[in-house]
């Protein structure tokens, strides 16, 4: 980190520099596509160096989601230091007071810087990519923890094809650039391209074919990312559990990821053979490289920034985010029949409730006949009462039977005799 911030300001000071030489012929004087070029490299650098200093503090806080920001952090380091030497290359050659000073610079310096830009900005295309996989693969595990394994998991299918697209994409990619820097070993500082005229075009032409390659697994990323994103997002709704986290992907990664990749595309295109013809003159040229720099860039930063705001919400990331939707409904509560402890001898026991139209039995302490019970009257569903008496005593019923006696449906007060009056009876 320290060496990519060294040589960025490095490359900010020496065009600072030269703007102090008051001849008109040095100094750092290009042309207004190249000077627009130069200012937005320049921010791009100051926006690389706050989203690396903001992932390591995302990388250092983030707990159960830290394998994102892992990968994040060398693909910001690679886009920066890919940004420095697009600035450095500028500079070089656009300072023609540097005439002197360039001839005791090694030969292939230009080359090897482009080497490196082209390079270290195709392994962080691909070290995106994974970041991105990597979160979604997050939100599979997440869903899986939170439905006890029900839903979610890992698709055997989609883990090769993302295996599969990064290991081509770094393979093509590492090829062509290695490719075009071989051969400017090889015939750069030497007159044998004049000979071998033929053989450096079949250089680069392979070289332009594997870097094409690169570009079409490239766009493959896309779909990539927008069928797992669907797939998560669904599992999701499907366990009506639904994730934050997984919604910002589908709505806002998606698109810019795709858009970035199809601007990879178009500018592929457009700089091939088949795009910009020869005779264009430069402006035009000057004019698509700084769109295919500016454009697909903005878009890259995008996504990323959008990673990195996720890490702010951390609630979202544990299978606890994952909330259910609560559904509130009314379910009739069954009734419920509570019966009374069994009385124990020799105490008096409450009535038991018992189910309507079933007598209830009283119990009557030893030695003593006395009647423990009375009607109470006001129910809508009396109960028939059934006493225990010895011989020649009475029972009284809610129902007349022959030789009994009836009460009135009336509450007599207790008095303090215990025994009820006998007067006024039919004995049987």
């Amino acid at each position: 980190m320290l060496f990519a911030l060294t040589l960025v300001l490095s490359c900010l000071f020496l065009p600072a520099a030269c703007q102090f030489d008051d001849s008109s012929e040095n100094g750092f004087h290009p042309d207004p596509l190249t000077t627009g070029l130069f200012a937005i490299l320049c921010i791009f650098a100051l926006v690389y160096g706050g989203l690396i200093v903001w992932t390591f503090v995302a990388l250092f806080t983030s707990r159960g989601h830290r394998s994102p920001y892992a990968l994040l952090l060398p693909a910001l380091v690679f886009f920066a230091w890919s940004n420095a030497a697009y600035i450095a290359v500028i500079i070089l050659e656009n300072i023609p007071s540097l005439g002197d000073f360039s001839n005791t610079l090694p030969d292939l310096l230009l080359p090897a810087l482009s080497f490196a830009l082209n390079l270290l900005s195709n392994w962080a295309f691909i070290l995106q990519f994974l970041v991105v996989v990597t979160v979604l693969w997050n939100r599979e595990s997440t869903l899986r923890v939170a439905t006890d394994g029900k839903f979610g998991g890992h698709h055997p299918a989609l883990i090769a094809v993302h295996a599969t697209l990064a290991v081509l994409m770094f393979i093509f990619g590492t090829a062509s650039e290695a490719l075009v820097m071989d051969t400017n070993v090889k015939y750069y500082t030497t007159n044998d391209f004049v000979e071998n005229l033929d053989a450096l075009d079949h250089r680069f032409a392979v070289a332009n074919q594997l870097f094409y390659v690169f570009s079409s697994f490239a766009v493959l990323t896309a779909v990539d990312v927008a069928v797992t994103t669907v797939l998560v997002w669904r599992a999701g709704r499907k366990a009506v559990l639904p994730d934050k986290i997984a919604n910002v992907m589908l709505y806002a990664v998606v698109p810019l990821y795709s858009v970035m990749s199809l601007l990879l595309m178009i500018f592929t295109i457009i700089f091939s053979p088949s795009g910009l013809p020869s005779t264009d003159s430069t402006a035009v040229f000057e004019g698509a490289n700084l769109a295919s720099t500016l454009l697909p860039t903005f878009f890259s930063l995008a996504v990323i920034v959008v990673i990195l705001v996720l890490s702010t919400k951390r609630a979202d990331w544990s299978p606890g985010g994952v909330e259910p939707v609560k559904q509130q409904y009314w379910a009739p509560q069954p009734q419920y029949m509570y019966s009374a402890p069994q009385p124990q001898p020799g105490y008096h026991g409450p009535p038991q409730q018992m189910p309507y139209g079933q007598p209830q039995p009283m119990t009557f302490a030893p030695q003593q006949e006395a009647y423990q019970g009375s009607y109470l009257g006001g129910s809508s569903s009396p109960q028939q009462m059934q006493y225990e008496a010895a011989p020649g005593g009475y029972t009284p019923s809610m129902q007349v039977t022959p030789g009994s006696y009836s009460p009135s449906h009336s509450v007599q007060p207790r008095t303090s005799n215990p025994l009820p009056e006998k007067t006024g009876y039919h004995a049987a």
